[in-house]
């Protein structure tokens, strides 16, 4: 669950001191950190087909049995926008800057993160990785919630919910405690617009439901977060869940964990390599695995698979709904 904590980060700069960095050849890291767009289309592309022939599927399938595992299928590959969303987000995918703008765009409207807003706070979440009060992005609370992780979350109700409420207060122009938070007064104006734009779309799906007197637009556009988003939601619990708050080493706060391909890079966009995001997040997704193998010395041991880190990530956040200040221990290289 997004944990929204309101408040500032700008009093607490002084504060503030490094983060952990690990050692490596400058020549090398400017060269991992150079953009092409080429990998990012390669991968962009393979996504949208997979989604788009997923939801075909689906949506041939509607008023038969099939259309269930069609549509879970379907919408546990939408969930997946969120890893476009983040990267785009960062404009570290395509090497041309307005590629990275669309695509952001794009995705922000489907997986419900208004673009303006959600661009500013997750400056938050990089700054002050799992920082109680102040990261906007903490999915496993302190304590934990284990109603909210395993079945709220799991369905998106939350999120959902907390963004169209967002994007419609915003869109009356309603100054929500986020937007004074995190975002400049002189860009709030297109907060508002572009939150206006969103209503606007989504109330014309509505409309192309209630024409053609079919639910079948909603599950296609509106819906797919709230029946498909289990898969993402304990794979991204995977980033930094059972791991240490208020930490200044990510390599304490923040998880790597190796999947296999189609999981990994295409649905994931390598962010399982979550360490190496975290500590160089200027490095394009395709270039995390080549980051973490000149690193990895320096970083704890990977968790081997999905399971495997499922397997020691479950037991410690059952600890932290009892005990807050619990936090699995991390083997850090001397």
């Amino acid at each position: 669950m997004v944990k929204f904590a309101y408040k500032s980060i700008e009093n607490q700069q002084d504060q503030m001191p490094n983060w952990y960095r690990p050692n490596i050849d400058k020549k090398i890291l400017k060269e991992l950190m150079q953009r092409r767009d080429l990998p990012a289309w390669i991968n962009t592309i393979c996504f949208f087909g997979v989604l788009i022939l997923s939801g075909i599927v689906a949506w041939y399938s509607w008023g038969t049995w099939w259309a269930i595992p069609a549509f879970l299928v379907y919408g546990n590959i939408y969930s997946f926008l969120n890893a476009r969303w983040h990267e785009f987000g960062h404009r570290s995918a395509f090497k041309t800057r307005w590629l990275n703008d669309l695509f952001y765009e794009i995705c922000s409207f489907l997986d419900y993160f208004e673009s303006h807003s959600w661009r500013w706070s997750h400056t938050h979440h990089h700054s002050r990785t799992i920082h109680v009060d102040v990261d906007y992005e903490i999915q496993v609370s302190r304590p934990a919630n284990l109603w909210n992780l395993f079945f709220r979350d799991a369905f998106a109700v939350d999120r959902v919910w907390a963004e169209f409420k967002k994007v419609f207060q915003h869109s009356l122009g309603i100054e929500t405690p986020l937007m004074k938070d995190c975002v400049p007064e002189n860009e709030r104006w297109k907060v508002i617009w572009n939150s206006r734009l969103y209503m606007a779309l989504k109330i014309a799906i509505i409309a192309w439901a209630i024409s053609i007197q079919s639910f079948l637009p909603l599950m296609i556009f509106i819906t797919p977060l709230i029946y498909g988003g289990t898969l993402f939601q304990f794979v991204a619990m995977l980033q930094h869940g059972g791991l240490k708050a208020d930490t200044w080493d990510h390599r304490e706060s923040t998880r790597t964990v190796y999947l296999n391909g189609f999981l990994g890079w295409c649905l994931y966009a390598n962010m399982n390599y979550h360490i190496e995001h975290h500590i160089f997040p200027q490095v394009p997704f395709y270039n995390l695995p080549k980051l973490h193998e000149h690193i990895k010395d320096q970083c704890p041991q990977p968790n081997t698979s999905f399971y495997d880190g499922m397997k020691v990530m479950i037991p410690a956040i059952l600890k932290q709904a009892k005990d807050p200040a619990y936090h699995l221990p991390r083997e850090l290289p001397a």
